[in-house]
């Protein structure tokens, strides 16, 4: 009878002892994680969401299957463009050089410029004589006598001065239809040749060939 009361004590004792070690582990099983819980290094945003991922970071590009992440293109450095010329731009007349005082056989407006469109500045009257200082292609650079330069139609001014002697060429030379280099060739010279000279022209001079074609060749040719 002892015997038997002994085992069911420590019957008891035993269903007590486990059903106190059920009870202290329990708690690690429902207990809510913690903060001391979650490592140092991550980062858990308020109400429990999932913190977005960072703007441009692979994470947040759209990735299709199998297709490795492409960064975004590199921005193009600017483009330096030369500035645009005006078309109101004046551009320098090109000049021959030339010194002659020739007669104007017609009253004409002297021009700021080598164009009818150009400003008038001065009016130069018939049988004066003005100071030629170059010439362009199809008019005659002038001082004034005011120091101011002009340019005038190389028809108003007694342009050729006569003459009439022979002279051998030094050098090969062209023959122009006008006197200034713009002018059409019309024939060439070479040297060693005798030439007429029927007129002078600023830096030319006016031969008459034998075949009775004129023209001017410059000085030059004669040095």
């Amino acid at each position: 009878m002892v015997h038997r009361d002994f085992r069911s004590a420590r019957i008891t004792v035993t269903a007590v002892a486990a059903v106190a070690m059920l009870a202290w582990s329990a708690p690690a099983f429902t207990a809510p994680v913690g903060e001391e819980d979650v490592p140092a290094t991550s980062i858990v945003p308020a109400g429990g969401e999932s913190a977005p991922a960072p703007v441009n970071s692979p994470s947040s590009a759209p990735a299709a299957a199998g297709m490795p992440y492409l960064p975004a293109p590199a921005a193009k450095p600017p483009v330096h463009r030369a500035p645009i010329k005006s078309k109101n731009t004046v551009r320098e007349p090109e000049i021959e050089p030339a010194q002659a005082r020739l007669k104007l056989l017609q009253s004409v407006p002297v021009y700021s410029a080598p164009a009818k469109s150009s400003k008038h500045i001065a009016q130069v009257s018939q049988d004066n004589f003005v100071i030629v200082t170059g010439s362009t292609h199809y008019y005659l650079q002038v001082k004034l006598k005011n120091g101011q330069t002009g340019y005038i139609d190389p028809s108003a001014v007694e342009l050729v001065t006569p003459t009439d002697k022979d002279f051998v060429l030094t050098h090969d030379a062209g023959v122009l239809e006008k006197p200034n280099r713009w002018a059409k060739k019309l024939a060439e010279v070479h040297r060693g040749r005798n030439v007429h000279i029927v007129g002078l022209s600023l830096n030319y001079m006016k031969i008459r060939m034998k075949s009775g074609l004129e023209g001017f060749i410059p000085i030059t040719a004669l040095e």
